[in-house]
């Protein structure tokens, strides 16, 4: 069941490739509880690199289906406790802040033990910026963007688990 599941969503991101989309889609919703724009957010703060290195390699095990081959290399950030993987399609700066005219930041959310909703709590490192965004559906692909430039904390919880990434969003 999880390989269909993953085989589908595989096929939907090839489909939807990486262009923008216009339609609504809940990670694109207003952030609520964002700060309004302030110079903290191009600050020495948001200048900061993740403590949380984006890795290039093999996905663990676990988040390993549906890709050929599976051991395959991909571009994704580990969760602190190891339950969720963020799969990233573009190795240097694929998260950027706005997002690009022709590219969302499209982010693929594995976890060892699937549920919905997905609740992201986003905070600006260094900074008292912050967004929430709902992901109705759960983990799976979405899109995630934040209103500004720098490294993000993201607490995701979704029934029963939690964790936390960071990502470090780049000027758009």
């Amino acid at each position: 069941m999880r390989f269909r599941y993953v085989l589908v969503v595989l096929a939907a991101l090839a489909a939807a490739g990486c262009t923008s989309s216009q339609g609504t889609s809940p990670a694109r919703s207003p952030a609520v509880g964002a700060n309004p724009p302030s110079t903290a957010s191009t600050g020495a703060a948001a200048e900061r690199s993740c403590s949380a290195a984006l890795t290039f390699g093999p996905l663990p095990a676990w988040a390993r289906s549906g890709f050929s081959p599976p051991d395959m290399a991909m571009p994704h950030v580990m969760g602190a406790q190891g339950n969720i993987v963020a799969i990233l399609w573009v190795r240097h700066d694929a998260l950027r802040a706005p997002p690009l005219a022709d590219r969302q930041n499209k982010i693929l959310w594995v976890t060892t033990n699937p549920g919905a909703p997905l609740t992201i709590r986003a905070a600006l490192q260094g900074t008292d910026r912050t967004a929430t965004i709902e992901l109705p559906n759960g983990t799976g692909p979405s899109y995630v963007n934040l209103p500004a430039v720098g490294c993000w904390t993201l607490d995701l919880s979704w029934p029963g688990h939690h964790d936390r990434v960071e990502l470090q969003y780049v000027a758009g």
